[in-house]
């Protein structure tokens, strides 16, 4: 998709709780070069169309309890019928059964894609960072719930036994840093790097493939095969 020529993000929000209200109306515009059209805290379907159908945004941010099927099927034609619009679904709840749901929706069309659990946006800046990228087309999707998105590709179950943190640390070895540098960029020491480097070797020693010759360049390969399109940038889960 090609870049959009304005930098400036038009966006309308669905959220029900004042507080993120707030934080849409006052910190995003001083955050991120947004337009923001509408704060709404009516999430029923009907009423959305209709602001899309008014508005024409280039994102919407939909705040929702639960992925329930009706509601995923219907953000899945509203990606059919505005293929253009980056979507940013923030998730309270998420259960097992939910999973295939969020494959489906976020593997569809060509518009942009975000979801996050809503309990893991503690940072503002997460949020900053996935708007602007996902009116570029982009699909983002938040550490946790890429884990059970992917868990039943098997060659993403060793990743299933890393934490956020190893996964930060593979991502970058995988890219090619020193442990200096990895130690850096996540402002960490770098013993702590070499502590969980090290953790990571022993899980992967269970895979066949992994050889314990070459174990940085090992480790690299598998965590590349085991993300397929997406890869990490920063704290955000990225199709590439």
């Amino acid at each position: 998709m090609e870049p959009k020529k304005s930098s400036i993000v038009r966006l309308y929000a669905v959220e029900e709780e004042e507080i993120y209200q707030e934080i849409y109306k006052k910190i995003l515009p001083s955050r991120v070069p947004i337009e923001l059209l509408e704060v709404s805290n009516n999430s029923d379907i009907t009423a959305l169309r209709q602001a899309l159908k008014k508005y024409s945004p280039d994102v919407v941010l939909l705040s929702i309890k639960k992925p329930e099927e009706d509601i995923i099927k219907e953000l899945e034609q509203i990606r059919i019928d505005y293929p253009k619009m980056g979507i940013i679904l923030l998730l309270e709840f998420c259960s097992a059964q939910d999973i295939q749901l969020l494959r489906k929706l976020a593997l569809r069309g060509n518009g942009g894609m975000a979801l996050f659990a809503k309990q893991s946006l503690t940072q503002i800046d997460r949020l900053c960072k996935a708007i602007p990228a996902v009116s570029q087309g982009q699909v983002i999707l938040d550490l946790p719930l890429a884990t059970f998105i992917f868990a039943d590709k098997p060659e993403s179950q060793i990743l299933k036994k890393f934490t956020p943190r190893e996964l930060e640390i593979l991502n970058l070895l995988a890219q090619g840093d020193t442990n200096a540098t990895i130690a850096q960029t996540l402002f960490i020491d770098i013993k702590t790097v070499e502590h969980h480097i090290n953790s990571m070797y022993a899980l992967f020693k269970e895979k066949p493939e992994f050889s314990g010759k070459h174990l940085r360049v090992s480790a690299a390969k598998l965590y590349l095969e085991a993300m397929g399109e997406f890869a990490l940038k920063g704290d955000l889960l990225v199709r590439t």
